[in-house]
């Protein structure tokens, strides 16, 4: 299909407004600010253009595998997410293909400067993300590692751009485990689009109450690795990061209680604000993990 799509006009505002929606630019923002803030914590005198190319990097690739994974999704949207752009028709197919390409390749010029470890981190990083609606039809489950190890991967990416690349296993965990849980909810959501896809996920597989149990547990397991980090771990901010790692599972654990308490549209909205909010403090709290 993408060989035979021609360069889109863009046009006008609300097409925009809807570019902005399809890439999910709250989340590019956030892990712009979790990479820059893996650069402060391991090595605060890292020129300004390090930072801007990292940020640069992790907006358009996270802008890009949103817009991608609409882009081979729209027959699921069409059942789960019927408001979001494509399947609204408030852009093509044809803007969505060539708006992650563009982001993608930008993505790939941007980390150039950076070095040969954080090209091929980006450059495998797009493969994945390119590719993660087809390796999601094969199994589910193996799809939420995916993004969560992909997500995890935005420390790493800092990691490398401080020369530090080992310095935070710790957080990389954590993020992984954090995004995980969010993934496994969200697959609760999208449950009956994926049941049609043939996608085999936790809920779709073994039910939701499986699920919402698993969340809890990485939840769990998160909560409680908080003061054995803090025990073993030497922290450049021990108080720091403990404050505000909390805070972010306690966001994101009331948001989940809600939801699977109520199931509705408007609770699932809400657990992906109290999640984002979450992030927002996490990112804070990587400040305190070097």
């Amino acid at each position: 299909m993408a060989s035979t799509l021609s360069f889109p006009y863009i046009g006008t505002i609300s097409s925009i407004r809807a570019f902005v929606e399809l890439f999910r630019l709250p989340s590019g923002i956030l892990a712009a600010g979790a990479g820059c803030a893996t650069i402060y914590a391991l090595d605060a005198t890292v020129a300004l253009p390090q930072y801007l190319l990292t940020a640069i990097i992790l907006v358009c690739m996270t802008s890009a595998a949103c817009g991608i994974n609409d882009y081979w999704d729209l027959a699921k949207d069409r059942i789960n997410h019927p408001d979001r752009p494509l399947p609204s028709g408030r852009l093509s197919l044809q803007q969505a293909w060539w708006a992650a390409a563009i982001l993608f390749g930008c993505a790939a010029i941007a980390a150039i400067p950076l070095g040969l470890s954080p090209f091929v981190l980006v450059a495998v990083s797009t493969v994945l993300l390119w590719n993660y609606s087809h390796l999601l039809s094969y199994n589910g489950v193996f799809g939420n590692l995916l993004v969560a190890a992909t997500i995890a991967a935005l420390i790493f990416l800092g990691s490398l751009v401080a020369c530090r690349p080992l310095a935070m296993l710790y957080p990389m965990g954590f993020l992984f485990c954090y995004a995980l849980a969010k993934e496994i909810v969200w697959d609760v959501h999208d449950a009956e689009g994926d049941r049609i896809q043939g996608i085999v996920t936790v809920a779709n597989r073994w039910g939701d109450r499986v699920a919402f149990a698993i969340a809890w547990g990485l939840l769990g397991v998160l909560m409680g690795s908080i003061p054995v980090a803090l025990r073993l771990l030497s922290m450049a901010r021990p108080q720091l990061f403990a404050t505000f790692s909390a805070i972010a599972l306690l966001s994101l654990g009331m948001a989940l209680a809600h939801y699977q308490q109520q199931r509705s549209e408007s609770a699932y909205q809400r657990f992906n604000f109290w999640e984002r909010i979450g992030t927002a403090f996490g990112v804070i709290a990587l400040l305190g993990t070097a």
